[in-house]
């Protein structure tokens, strides 16, 4: 059976007159965290993932003090205790305060930490334990006179400067000021355990948590008052809470103040879609996602890396997306000037908007993270506006290979790979870490990618809208002394995919058989996973790659116009690498240029074409106008319909007016929307297609587009 404190109780702390209250109720349940500071109060907007904060409100307009603060998702108001008049208020979203009555709190009491849950308001006071009160008479009746209620408990012995409560396990969360000894509350019996001591995790007591809040997916926040650190702890699992069994990590700065509390509504999730928030894209192996408390940094504040602002995003971009493909083209401040060559010292540019600082790191040793001694390859190094040029020292033991960096760049100094930032920008970027004496050629650049069209028609011309599939695609490779390729590293994704059949995608590497490929080193990444076969053709004497041998099943199954229809707006969902190795002494002279001969085919067992009498399947390839076809190839098919193809005099994959099934564009490029002739969308193509390229050689710049028939991306 409960019972209660006995204390001394005022009947009512306050009476007042029966009037409606001024303020309105918050429009939703905010993401934001409230923080009130100083005294009088102010209320600040806090970030958590980044600690950025803005003043809300100069003042409540009641000129005291607020403490034990918490939000109330039924109701969408902040509660407070005046701690100058003793009053219980709540405040809305004007910010104006106002006073609640309530009756049964003990006499000349100021409460130092609360937190409400579904219509209960909870204070604490050390010397007196816990209280609730009911706030749901007040959805009736504005003016009714509320009641407290004390709850048995043994949190008198605790010094706590705030109190929060968890929406998964409706436990209540404090800290001891003394020893940092997180405690749990059951809100039904008022029974208190320790959870865990976080000194291990956090260090020695460095001043109290004056506000924490929970997210709704149970991450319990720590700001602390000192020095504004904020830390995170996942409670979100039963079983963790009761072993102790979960890591307090430093999560971002916030505002310092020796008077802080806080409130925040407990249903939301930390970054709402209108976030202002800059994330990595590197694998999260790297902490790259907010769950792994990856890199973050609140964007519009000035300091950025590159020509273009940073964009935002909802969390850290794993592949197949990164955050040039996911909105602005806007990871440009890195540059590489010279090779990372084991054992040299390489040169790198960073283009900085103003003065600030920079840090960066380098995973040498290619285990998938940035813990590892000499891997902070820049520290807090001061960058002054425009262009800087850094010498950075590549160990003679670096692993060859390809792996990331990561670079921060803000007005604060300090800065891990994790965690938020207030302002700046992140970027990962991959890199490839080379032998001594190899050079590295890239198709079209370093950054860049080329664009791969198709009309998946052929041997019919068909609606030529040239959608069928688009691939955007970039080759490396690595030379040794003597210019033989020994590295060639193939990386790019599905852009758009407007057909009704079922296509693979391949490259082969006209030159080379597959005896000439080491096998056993090359390998293979869907979306950055490592796939069994390395896509290498089995059965083919030529050195052809199967990267995926249906698109199709690639794509997401809500459009059937992916990303070829202007409402069709899915998100990048395939990204390929092939990373080949020829055998060691290999003459690869005879290789042709890049971009070697990249082809679509038929899936092998699909319906495969309209007119068609029989399935060719594999046999049915499209490549480049006037390139050869593979030895797969069903060269049945030369000359039907509108292939004009004649291997005597070296043509491929034209019609009579020299329209190619398949285009290469050394850059972006807006195809046509479903079922928008290339001729329509982009007139000048037709001169250039009769002229075998001499003429209107611009012709798919932006600006010659007809306007409203290309696809433009929103994301």
């Amino acid at each position: 059976m409960r019972t209660y404190l006995k204390l001394k109780l005022l009947s009512l702390v306050m009476f007042f007159p029966a009037t409606a209250y001024a303020d309105e109720p918050f429009e939703t349940c905010p993401s934001k965290a409230f923080l009130f500071q100083s005294s009088p109060s102010k209320v600040y907007g806090v970030n958590l993932a980044t600690g950025g904060y803005s003043e809300l409100a100069a003042t409540t307009g009641l000129n005291t003090h607020i403490n034990a603060l918490g939000f109330n998702d039924p109701d969408r108001y902040i509660y407070g205790f005046d701690y100058n008049n003793l009053n219980v208020i709540r405040i809305g979203r004007n910010y104006t305060g106002e006073q609640v009555a309530v009756s049964g709190l003990p006499e000349n009491t100021k409460f130092i930490s609360g937190d409400v849950q579904d219509n209960t308001y909870y204070l604490h006071r050390r010397e007196l334990g816990l209280f609730k009160i009911d706030l749901s008479p007040l959805a009736t009746d504005s003016s009714a006179t509320l009641t407290a209620e004390a709850i048995t408990s043994n949190m008198g012995v605790i010094r706590a400067s705030d109190i929060a409560i968890n929406p998964i396990d409706n436990k209540m969360y404090l800290v001891d000021n003394n020893d940092y000894d997180l405690y749990q509350v059951d809100l039904t019996t008022g029974d208190t355990n320790v959870v865990i001591n976080m000194i291990d995790q956090i260090g020695a007591p460095a001043g109290g948590f004056g506000a924490i809040y929970f997210d709704v997916n149970g991450n319990l926040y720590l700001s602390r008052n000192s020095d504004g650190s904020i830390f995170r702890a996942n409670l979100s699992d039963a079983d963790d809470i009761a072993q102790g069994d979960f890591n307090i990590e430093f999560f971002a700065t916030g505002p310092a103040s020796n008077q802080n509390d806080g409130a925040r509504c407990a249903n939301a999730p930390v970054i709402d879609e209108d976030s202002t928030i800059d994330f990595g894209d590197a694998p999260d192996s790297y902490k790259t996602l907010l769950a792994s408390n990856g890199p973050r940094h609140q964007v519009g504040t000035g300091y950025y890396m590159g020509l273009v602002a940073p964009d935002s995003e909802g969390d850290g971009l794993l592949s197949p997306l990164d955050d040039n493909k996911a909105g602005l083209e806007d990871e440009d401040g890195v540059g590489f000037v010279t090779a990372l060559e084991a054992g040299s010292t390489a040169l790198i540019s960073v283009q900085a908007s103003t003065t600030g600082y920079l840090s960066a790191w380098l995973d040498w040793n290619q285990d998938g993270d940035f813990e590892d001694d000499g891997e902070k390859i820049v520290s807090d190094t001061v960058l002054s506006a425009g262009a800087n040029t850094l010498s950075v020292a590549v160990p003679a033991d670096a692993a060859v290979g390809s792996t990331y960096s990561r670079f921060r760049f803000s007005e604060q100094s300090g800065l891990d790979y994790f965690g938020g930032a207030a302002s700046g920008e992140v970027e990962d970027h991959p890199v490839t870490v080379m032998k001594s004496g190899t050079t590295l050629v890239h198709y079209p650049n370093e950054r860049g990618y080329a664009t791969l069209a198709f009309e998946d028609n052929w041997p019919k011309e068909g609606d030529y809208d040239m959608n069928d599939v688009v691939i955007r695609f970039r080759i490396t490779e690595t030379l040794d002394e003597d210019n033989h390729a020994t590295r060639i590293l193939i990386t790019g994704y599905l852009s758009a995919y407007g057909a009704g059949y079922h296509n693979g995608f391949a490259m082969r590497l006209p030159g080379l058989n597959r005896v000439d490929i080491n096998n056993a080193q090359t390998t293979m990444k869907h979306n950055g996973v490592l796939q069994e076969s390395n896509g290498m053709e089995s059965d083919a004497t030529e050195a052809i790659f199967i990267i995926s041998d249906d698109l199709k099943q690639k794509i997401p199954a809500e459009c059937n116009f992916y990303r070829t229809a202007q409402y069709c707006q899915e998100a990048i969902s395939f990204e390929f690498e092939i990373d080949i190795y020829p055998n060691e002494g290999t003459n690869t002279y005879e290789l042709v240029n890049m971009p070697y001969d990249p082809f679509i085919f038929a899936t092998p067992g699909s319906y495969v074409r309209d007119g068609l009498w029989y399935n060719p399947g594999r046999g049915l390839e499209i490549h480049l106008a006037d390139q050869a076809p593979t030895e797969k190839f069903d060269t049945y098919w030369y000359g039907w319909w509108s292939d004009t193809g004649n291997p005597a005099d070296n043509r491929y994959f034209k019609t009579s007016s020299n329209l190619p099934w398949a285009l290469l564009i050394n850059d972006a490029w807006k195809w046509p929307q479903e079922h928008v002739d290339l001729i329509a969308a982009y007139p000048e193509f037709a001169g250039y297609a009769e002229t075998s390229g001499l003429n209107n050689t611009d012709w798919y710049m932006d600006e010659k587009a007809t306007a409203g028939t290309v696809f433009e991306p929103e994301e």
